[in-house]
């Protein structure tokens, strides 16, 4: 589960999983919401993305820029995510999408950046929980 939250300048995402795989991949689809909304995309175009960073909330921040990054460079709407291999300083998925299309696919917000501003991954009690702010 996932939801959007208002920020004065910004908009955030949060997460909540049973694992930590699983909240990266709702992050994900968050990303995806906050882009294009609801719009309809098919798994068409596959790529893989390889991370490392100092510590789980900069990968958190890294794959969820990488997203953005890859979904404008190649002008794709994500459609699918899988995380193929995690550990806290690393990680191996894949995206898929499909060409971007004025007629199917709507752009919610224009994304700048994901941010480290109040940025967390951790472990509860009760599951994964994830946040992060994004610059529009």
């Amino acid at each position: 589960m996932y939801q959007l939250i208002e920020h004065t300048a910004d908009m955030g995402i949060e997460a909540w999983a049973d694992s930590a795989p699983m909240v990266l991949l709702q992050m994900a689809l968050g990303i995806k919401t906050l882009m294009y909304g609801e719009s309809p995309a098919s798994a068409m175009l596959d790529t893989e993305i390889v991370l490392h960073a100092d510590d789980p909330v900069e990968l958190l921040v890294c794959w969820l820029n990488e997203i953005v990054y890859w979904s404008e460079k190649n002008n794709l709407v994500p459609a699918a995510f899988r995380i193929d291999r995690l550990n806290h300083a690393a990680l191996r998925a894949t995206v898929s999408g499909e060409p971007f299309d004025p007629l199917r696919h709507g752009i919610e917000r224009q994304v700048k950046s994901v941010t480290y501003h109040q940025a967390c991954l951790e472990e509860l009690a009760q599951g994964w929980h994830a946040r992060v702010y994004v610059d529009l």
